[in-house]
């Protein structure tokens, strides 16, 4: 997201609600996030797409069958569709002090295995978590007790597995992640 708000708002036509929604938005680094995401799923549809969210909070295209998810940390945005199926992602760039805030989002059996002087590790933990929730789309779900992620080796870029349990439900996800400069990219498979 090198480019200014006003540049970014130039490349879209937006809804008059669209418009109202970013007239709301009062800082300048969050109006450029906001339309990076809108700029970035123009240029990989080839028109712009009217983004309406539901009552949990989660993105969808108005009549489209492509579900979406968003995300944006730093100097990046980015968007993942699918057609017909759930998605999630999440990028992070790395902070030193995430395993400050560890005890919010590790249960007791991730506690068990992760290193939480690991900052890389700890980092992708966070972000397969936030592209699990993602995928949900439920804003009832809470990071620590619905979503477990699974011992994996984080030497490398890859894949590992979470399990998603809601109410009775227990969904194993697959989660890929890549790693570059300072940050790390997670979303669902």
């Amino acid at each position: 997201m090198s480019e200014p708000w006003e540049d970014l708002l130039a490349m879209l036509a937006l809804q008059p609600s669209e418009r109202q929604t970013l007239d709301a938005i009062s800082k300048e680094k969050r109006k450029q996030e906001w339309l990076a995401c809108r700029a970035l799923l123009k240029e990989m549809s080839g028109q712009t797409a009217l983004i309406a969210y539901d009552a949990q909070r989660k993105p969808h295209l108005s009549g489209s069958a492509f579900e979406i998810s968003m995300s944006h940390s730093g100097a990046y945005a980015c968007v993942y569709l699918r057609r017909g199926q759930a998605v999630g992602v999440d990028i992070q760039q790395m902070k030193p002090s995430i395993c400050k805030g560890a005890f919010y989002f590790l249960n007791d059996a991730e506690l068990q295995w992760v290193d939480l002087e690991d900052n890389l590790q700890m980092h992708l933990i966070w972000s397969a978590k936030e592209s699990v929730f993602k995928y949900a789309g439920d804003a009832a779900l809470d990071l620590k007790k619905h979503i477990t992620i699974e011992r994996f080796s984080r030497n490398q870029n890859g894949l590992f597995e979470v399990t998603l349990q809601k109410a009775d439900l227990i969904e194993p996800i697959q989660i890929q992640f890549d790693t570059f400069e300072d940050y790390v990219l997670t979303w669902t498979l």
